[in-house]
């Protein structure tokens, strides 16, 4: 199948197209440029996007869940359902991120992703697993449950990377306790991505981390001790270190804007990478819902534990680029950048994704100047249609 998207604003992310044509064959791009420079053939499909703008698919990291189901449900029906909430707000790939449980149970939620992910590979949005837990530190539990953690153990990482069947990309790990950088070196070897999350670690266990293969922090300033001037710890190390990037939750609620923005002025458009850490109740109305195994309350897009613990997200990653733009004065292009191309380069996808570009995949986004999501394609396939697009 061959079809064209016209007039539309591209964010490659590096540059923008003010009044582009992007021509899709099949699962890729195979042209792209100004509308008089690109020929099409009188047989291709045109969408006329006129007013809207198109940007790479978005690439979220951390997210639990949405649209009313979680990840750790135990149906695939769950999966199903959170995969086309997400598609809906533009995110084209994702990692479904597990907390920490007892064994049994976490063992059958990662083979049921991992079963999912296999069956449904080049459809689905869910590329792998990103695992939460469970060797991080009880001191900086946050939501999780503390006698839901697992003391560190290269035999029980092992089983858990095993029963993913290689579906886990990428795992939050506080290097700080005794017996992780022995987990950290086994999962390293593995190809897993190690992030340096829920923890209390301070500089010097940040740059052993490093050494042993951590390259990554989660929900940068969350779970992880304030900023002290004489006690420098993950804060410090995840903003010195140019190894590590970053993750953020850009709702101005798990961080303030002025503080988005000083962290944006350290790092710069390549050290962050926008996440959700989305959960169910993510697209839903106020209320009370479950997460973690507890009760959690709704109220204003603030979804939060009985003691006032902040309890995951209701983010979405087109809101994230909104905030990131609108609230902190990020341009447009780094924010793209952030929830796409930077994600893709985590998972060493960057040669297929998160650009737009010919030879890439088509996975894109389809937004108006308020970023709503008017549609989604991913490699291809338009996976949500908000409205009917003129066609010529």
């Amino acid at each position: 199948m061959k079809y064209a998207l016209k007039n539309v604003k591209i964010i490659t992310p590096f540059r923008i197209v003010e009044r582009g044509i992007v021509v899709i064959s099949g699962r890729k791009i195979d042209a792209l440029g100004e509308v008089d420079d690109v020929k099409i053939s009188p047989s291709t499909k045109v969408y006329d996007l006129d007013g809207m703008m198109l940007t790479p698919g978005f690439i979220d990291l951390l997210v639990h869940g949405g649209g009313g189901y979680g990840f750790a449900d135990e149906t695939d029906e769950a999966i199903q359902k959170a995969s086309e909430f997400f598609f809906s707000h533009g995110t084209t790939g994702m990692l479904a991120s597990l907390y920490s449980k007892p064994r049994k149970l976490l063992l059958k939620d990662v083979s049921r992703i991992a079963g999912y992910a296999e069956k449904n590979k080049g459809r689905t949005n869910v590329w792998g697993i990103h695992m939460e837990g469970p060797f991080i530190n009880p001191e900086m539990k946050g939501a999780m449950k503390e006698e839901y953690l697992w003391d560190p153990n290269v035999d029980q990482w092992e089983e858990l990377f095993h029963a993913s069947n290689g579906y886990i990309k990428l795992m939050t790990i506080a290097p700080e306790l005794p017996g992780n950088l022995d987990v950290m070196r086994a999962a390293a070897n593995d190809g897993v991505v190690l992030s340096i999350g829920h923890s209390a670690a301070m500089l010097h266990d940040i740059e052993n981390a490093i050494d042993n293969g951590a390259a990554h922090v989660t929900h940068m300033f969350n779970a992880m001790r304030p900023f002290h001037h004489r006690v420098p710890g993950v804060m410090v190390g995840g903003l010195l270190r140019n190894e590590l990037k970053l993750e953020l939750i850009a709702d101005a609620i798990h961080v303030h804007p002025a503080v988005m923005r000083l962290l944006y002025n350290i790092k710069g458009d390549g050290g962050i990478i926008l996440i959700t850490d989305a959960i169910r109740a993510s697209g839903m109305p106020d209320g009370d819902y479950t997460f973690m195994d507890q009760k959690i309350t709704v109220k204003e897009k603030k979804a939060f534990l009985e003691d006032g613990t902040l309890a995951g997200s209701t983010l979405t990653l087109d809101r994230a680029v909104k905030n990131m733009v609108e609230l902190v004065g990020v341009p447009l292009t780094d924010a793209v950048r952030m929830a796409s191309l930077n994600g893709a380069k985590v998972l060493a996808l960057e040669n297929r994704k998160g650009i737009i570009a010919v030879g890439k995949d088509a996975d894109l986004v389809v937004m108006d100047s308020k970023f709503t999501v008017h549609m989604t394609i991913y490699q291809g396939a338009m996976k949500y249609q908000k409205e009917t697009i003129v066609t010529e």
